[in-house]
C-alpha cells in the first residue's frame, strides 16, 4: 500500500529501543523490546547511557567507513513517523511514538490553544512570545504520565542550556535531574563526573547534542562544514569512551532522525497552485517535507482533483484519519488529541521536494535552509544504533 519506508514499531524502531531501556530499568514498555539491543543484555551494566546525536542518520554515517562511530555501528533502525525532531526526539523523552504522546510535527494545529503552534519553542506560528506567557501549559499539549518516574536508577537529562529551561523540556524530563550545557564538548565532560561518581544504585543518562541538526540545515548534510563537525563528534566520542572504560557502562548512541539535501528549485508554494489554497481552512502544518492540510467539506472533490492532476509527481495524498489507523504513527490505542492535529489529508513529499505557504506577513528568507527531515526517504528515516561496552 505504501510506496516507502515505513516506521516498524513491531521490532526495529527508536521506540523498541525505548522499550529494552524501559524494561532494563524495571519500567513495564507497552511495545516489543528491540532484538539487536535487548533488556537482558543492557541489566549487565551499572550505567546505561542514551546519547541522542539530533539529525545523524544512517545513510550518512554508512559514508563514514572510517569513523569509531562506523566501526562499532550495531545495525540500522527507524524513525518515528514523522521523521522529525517534535515526533521522534519527543518519543526518546516519553518513551512512547506520537500515537501516545500526540505530537505530529514542528508546525500543530493545537485545539486547545487557538492556533497553529511552533511547538518546541511552544509560540504561535506568527509570533515569537512563548505561550506560557498567555497561561498555555505544556502538560495540556502532552499529557503524558513520566516516563522515569518508576525506573529503578537514577536518572539524569544532559542539554544545551538554551533548551534547558523550556517547558518543553521540563515537561518531557520529568524525574529526572537536568543538567544544562554550554557545548557538546562539555555534555562529554559532565557525561565523565555523573558515570564518575561512585554510587550503588544504577544510572540512566540521557544526554542530547542539536549542533549535527543546526548545521545540516544550515550547511547541507553533504557539506565540508558538517562533515567536519562529525569527524570532531567522532573523535570527542571515541576519547570519551576511552575515559570512562571499565565503568560498566554501556553507552548507546543514535539519532532521532536524518536529512536530506534540498535544492532551491524542489520547493513548491501553495500560492503557485492554482485554487489549492481556496481549499484550505488554515494554513499548512507540519513540515515542508509532510504537510498537514485541512481541507473545507464543500471544496473535498476540487482538492482531491488538484492532487491527482497538479501535485501528484511531487506528493502522495492520504486522508489523516486513515493513517493513524494503519499505524504509522503507532501502535495501540491512539491518543484522542491526534485526530485534531492530523490534517484532513496528508501530502508526503516524494524525492527531495517541499511545500510551502505564505501567511499575509510572508518576508523572502535572507538564507534558505540547505537540509530537511519529515519525510520518508532512507536519509530521513532510518537512523543508526551504535553500541559501546565502557
Amino acid at each position: 500500500m505504501f510506496d516507502f519506508i515505513l516506521p516498524n514499531y513491531h521490532d526495529g524502531s527508536i521506540i523498541n529501543l525505548m522499550s529494552s531501556i524501559s524494561n532494563n530499568f524495571e519500567q513495564k514498555h507497552e511495545y516489543k523490546e528491540l532484538p539487536s539491543l535487548t533488556s537482558e543484555e543492557l541489566k549487565r551494566s551499572h550505567n546505561v547511557i542514551l546519547l541522542v546525536i539530533d539529525g545523524l542518520g544512517y545513510e550518512f554515517l554508512k559514508k563514514q567507513k572510517e569513523s569509531y562511530l562506523f566501526e562499532n555501528l550495531r545495525t540500522n533502525i527507524t524513525s518515528t513517523f514523522i521523521s522529525t525532531t517534535a515526533c521522534a526526539n519527543t518519543a526518546f523523552n516519553v518513551g512512547y511514538p506520537p500515537q501516545q504522546h500526540g505530537l505530529t510535527g514542528w508546525d500543530i494545529n493545537l485545539k486547545e490553544v487557538g492556533s497553529i503552534t511552533t511547538i518546541l519553542p511552544f509560540v504561535p506560528l506568527f509570533g515569537k512570545e512563548s505561550l506560557d506567557k498567555s497561561n498555555f501549559k505544556m502538560e495540556d499539549i502532552i499529557d503524558m504520565p513520566s516516563f522515569h518516574k518508576n525506573f529503578n536508577a537514577k536518572c539524569f537529562a544532559l542539554i544545551n542550556k538554551k533548551l534547558a529551561s523550556s517547558q518543553f523540556t521540563k515537561n518531557t524530563y520529568k524525574d529526572m535531574k537536568i543538567i544544562p550545557t554550554a557545548s557538546y564538548t562539555d555534555t562529554f565532560t559532565k557525561l565523565k563526573k555523573i558515570i564518575n561518581t561512585k554510587s550503588n544504585k544504577r544510572k540512566f543518562v540521557h544526554a542530547y547534542i542539536n549542533d549535527f541538526d543546526s548545521y545540516s540545515h544550515n550547511y547541507g548534510i553533504n557539506s565540508r562544514t558538517v562533515k567536519e563537525l562529525f569527524l570532531d563528534l567522532d573523535k570527542k566520542i571515541k576519547t570519551f569512551s576511552k575515559q570512562i572504560k571499565d565503568t560498566n557502562t554501556k553507552l548507546i548512541i543514535v539519532a532521532d532522525h536524518g536529512l536530506i539535501d534540498v535544492e532551491i528549485d524542489k520547493q513548491i508554494w501553495v500560492e503557485n497552485i492554482e485554487g489549492l489554497s481556496e481549499c484550505l481552512t488554515i494554513p499548512l502544518t507540519g513540515e515542508s517535507r509532510l504537510r498537514y492540510c485541512f481541507v473545507r467539506p464543500h471544496k473535498v472533490k476540487d482538492f482531491e482533483r488538484i492532487m491527482k492532476t497538479k501535485l501528484s509527481k511531487y506528493c502522495w495524498c492520504y486522508k489523516g484519519e486513515e493513517l493513524i489507523k494503519q499505524n504509522l504513527y503507532g501502535l495501540g490505542k491512539p491518543n484522542k488529541k491526534i485526530f485534531d492535529r492530523v490534517g484532513d489529508y496528508v501530502l508526503i513529499m516524494k524525492d527531495n521536494y517541499l511545500l510551502n505557504d505564505k501567511l499575509a506577513n510572508f518576508e523572502k528568507p535572507k538564507r534558505s535552509l540547505k537540509s530537511h527531515h519529515g519525510g520518508v526517504s532512507p536519509d530521513e528515516m532510518l537512523v543508526p544504533l551504535i553500541v559501546l561496552d565502557c
